[in-house]
């Protein structure tokens, strides 16, 4: 079986996608494309939080209560 790929490759349409509506050449429901519009920024918000979680866990931060306690004993 022979594949022409001239044929093959005129066969197939591509499309661009659009930077300010990445989501515009998917088909799908309106309901479903306002829950993908929320993605990016729940992604955001996430590596933000991801981020001073690591922060934190390098450079511990004393508790007001404990700062407290040593300048009593001070």
């Amino acid at each position: 079986m022979q594949v022409d790929l001239n044929e093959l490759v005129t066969s197939y349409e591509v499309v661009p996608v659009s930077l300010s509506d990445p989501f515009k050449s998917l088909v799908a429901e309106p309901s479903t494309m306002e829950v993908l519009r929320f993605i990016p920024i729940i992604a955001f918000i996430a590596l933000i939080i991801t981020a001073v979680w690591r922060q934190g866990k390098k450079f511990p931060v004393r508790a007001i209560g404990d700062l407290n306690k040593n300048r009593k004993q001070d």
